[in-house]
């Protein structure tokens, strides 16, 4: 009978371990439009096979040794599937997206583009990728003429925003899941 007991309660416990490990993976996600997460749903819509969330320190736009290795292994599974056509890098400030008119401090828009041109730093020269990287400051919204024109800046930010990918600050923000405040979403895209 303990014999039972002991090997119920080992299982049980690496049932926990293997779901706690699975929920907290750093691997790679597929980007998908049936699933309950926003961000696939949104990277599924503007055309990226896989993506990945990275975390910034507060106020940095440092690239840390945990945040690396999801990059790394972006890139790995992304490199196996074939010829990357492009690699997208949204990165927010330490604020989430503005809303449609609020005022957006010109810090916030610096730190954004900072940590873009970190991620597409490492990317270029520790990654050596030679894959197109554009990015995508999300601490601004897209200007009159990259509505008017319907820009690849604006679709991305239109289609993380109208699926809730992107929260913004005017709202209920407590009712959001996912939001984005420190955070880069990087996609990739193939021919």
């Amino acid at each position: 009978m303990l014999h039972k007991k002991v090997l119920f309660g080992t299982a049980a416990l690496a049932a926990t371990a293997a779901f706690a490990v699975g929920c907290a993976t750093t691997e790679p996600q597929e980007a998908k439009q049936e699933t309950p997460s926003k961000v696939s749903q949104a990277a599924a819509e503007v055309g990226a096979t896989y993506y990945t969330v990275i975390d910034f320190p507060q106020g940095k736009n440092t690239v840390t040794d945990t945040e690396k290795q999801k990059l790394r292994q972006l890139a790995g599974v992304a490199n196996a599937r074939g010829d990357v056509k492009e690699i997208q890098v949204l990165a927010w400030a330490d604020r989430e997206y503005p809303a449609e008119g609020q005022k957006v401090a010109s810090n916030d828009k610096k730190l954004a583009d900072d940590r873009v041109a970190a991620v597409k730093d490492f990317f270029k020269k520790d990654l050596q990728s030679d894959a197109d990287i554009d990015g995508h400051n999300m601490a601004k919204r897209p200007g009159f003429f990259a509505e008017l024109v319907n820009s690849d800046d604006n679709k991305t930010k239109s289609t993380f925003e109208n699926i809730g990918a992107a929260p913004n600050d005017i709202g209920n923000r407590q009712a959001l899941v996912g939001n984005k405040a420190s955070k880069a979403v990087i996609l990739v895209k193939y021919e």
